[in-house]
């Protein structure tokens, strides 16, 4: 569980805050100092956090883009070079750890709805 968490840290360690500062920020900062009333925000941003994904990400850009740093990590790791198959466990594991990323910003947002009572 711990080497699982500091994989996540070391994968995602510029990813997870660059969404709570695109997403979650604003959304808390508009809803405690904004005069203006927006019915449903929360959701928008919520949606908009969700669309992004789907319009800024491609699964097979992403693997290929990582795949390099993903076979550096697994050689300093093992002291070898990694198989084929070794490296394709890790990058899948990358993208799975940047959906956790998303599910984490998602519930941040719903955190603040909580938190300011917005439904």
């Amino acid at each position: 569980m711990n080497k699982a968490i500091t994989l996540y840290i070391k994968h995602q360690k510029t990813y997870l805050p660059v969404l709570l500062v695109i997403f979650v920020l604003p959304l808390g900062l508009f809803l405690e100092f904004s005069t203006y009333v927006l019915p449903k925000v929360q959701y928008v941003v919520l949606a908009a956090l969700f669309a992004s994904q789907y319009v800024f990400y491609r699964e097979k850009d992403f693997l290929k883009k990582i795949e390099k740093d993903v076979t550096n990590s697994l050689r300093k790791e093992l002291a070898r070079v990694p198989s084929m198959k070794e490296i394709h466990a890790r990058s899948m594991r990358v993208v799975h750890y940047r959906g956790v990323s998303i599910v984490i910003t998602a519930l941040c947002i719903l955190a603040l709805m909580l938190i300011y009572q917005e439904f």
